[in-house]
């Protein structure tokens, strides 16, 4: 009897010492888990557990694990934050959005300053350097330009890159000194190969059939101009037709040419206005008198160009009534330097000079 007890007795003091065990193996468990937030409470289902209408509290958020808190009593102005502050340096009024290039991807800002245009042929195109050496117009020394992605280009209007740049060309170029890499940039490259025709009036003064060429003294500047001609080149006369043949020395010319890149000019159309021997007729007002050199100048009406003419006196009839303002008819010839009249008649002036013998 005593043995049974004392075995009982025994097994309840192992069996707490057990369930001591236990429980303290499950607060140590729960810990780690100290600083996850706690779930929200569910509630159960109707009539399970708490029943209908059971109103539960909300979740507690928990503080992450480490956070400093206030102390009871302070505010959390008294508190030290661990997190570090970050602050943002902009060159832009404190914007960082605003980041002006990235100097391995974008082209640096245009150089300061004025642009400066120059125009001439661009002798040398680079496309591997992206750069062009231009003869300006007037023989002045070479200059060298860069382009890069900054630089437009247009070829007669028309958007391009360098590549439409070619040896020959005439080009324009809005130039700006950069000074950090001591280069002349060029901002805007025009490259015009479409030039309409230009146009030289004046006298033959010698030509070249086996190279194809005409030498003529211009009539404003007096200064000769030389053109190429050929199969191209079309004749016309003040009389109609016209051919090569009436082009000779001492014949006065209007020509219409295309100015071509490092070459001779090209006489594209060339208009017989006289040539020696030829007889020209001119009807129209005197717009100049001069007795001295025996010449005048006559607004001719066909063509309304004014031409000089000169006369001797006793070829102009009722040379008393000639004046300025007469309308006159007068017919010429072209001796190779000036219109020689054989005849000159005023218009009017023998029903002039009826009425005054009538008066008298």
């Amino acid at each position: 009897m005593r043995l049974a007890m004392i075995r009982s007795i025994l097994g309840g003091a192992v069996l707490s010492v057990v369930l001591a065990l236990t429980l303290q193996a499950q607060n140590a468990s729960a810990v780690p888990n100290a600083g996850q937030a706690s779930q929200p409470a569910v509630a159960p289902p109707a009539g399970q557990g708490g029943g209908v209408g059971t109103k539960l509290p909300p979740a507690s958020q928990a503080a992450p694990a480490g956070t400093p808190t206030a102390a009871p009593g302070t505010t959390p102005a008294d508190s030290t934050a661990t997190a570090p502050s970050t602050v943002i340096l902009s060159d832009n009024g404190g914007n960082a959005d605003d980041n002006p290039y990235d100097p391995l991807l974008e082209p640096p800002p245009l150089p300061k300053g004025r642009a400066t245009l120059i125009g001439g042929i661009a002798t040398n195109v680079d496309h591997v350097r992206n750069h062009i050496t231009i003869q300006p117009f007037g023989h002045g020394a070479k200059v060298k330009v860069f382009v890069d992605a900054r630089s437009h280009i247009y070829r007669n209007g028309t958007p391009t890159t360098i590549l439409g740049v070619r040896r020959g060309d005439r080009v324009y170029v809005d130039t700006m000194l950069d000074r950090e890499n001591n280069k002349v940039f060029a901002r805007n490259v025009r490259v015009i190969t479409e030039i309409g025709l230009a146009e030289i009036r004046g006298q033959v003064i010698g030509t070249n059939p086996d190279k194809g060429t005409i030498t003529m003294r211009d009539q404003l500047s007096a200064k000769p101009v030389t053109f190429s001609v050929g199969s191209s080149t079309s004749y016309t006369s003040s009389k109609g037709n016209a051919s090569a043949g009436d082009v000779r020395p001492g014949s006065l010319i209007d020509v219409q040419f295309s100015p071509r890149h490092g070459e001779r000019d090209m006489a594209r159309q060339i208009t017989v206005i006289a040539k020696p021997g030829d007889n020209y007729i001119f009807s129209g007002v005197v717009t100049n008198l001069d007795m001295r050199t025996d010449s005048l100048f006559v607004d001719n009406k066909t063509d309304d160009e004014n031409y000089e003419i000169h006369f001797s006196p006793a070829d102009v009839a009722e040379l008393r009534n000639l004046r300025v303002g007469s309308e006159v008819t007068a017919r010429t010839v072209f001796d190779g330097k000036q219109y020689k009249a054989s005849n000159i008649e005023i218009e009017g002036s023998n029903q002039q000079g009826n009425e005054q013998s009538t008066a008298q």
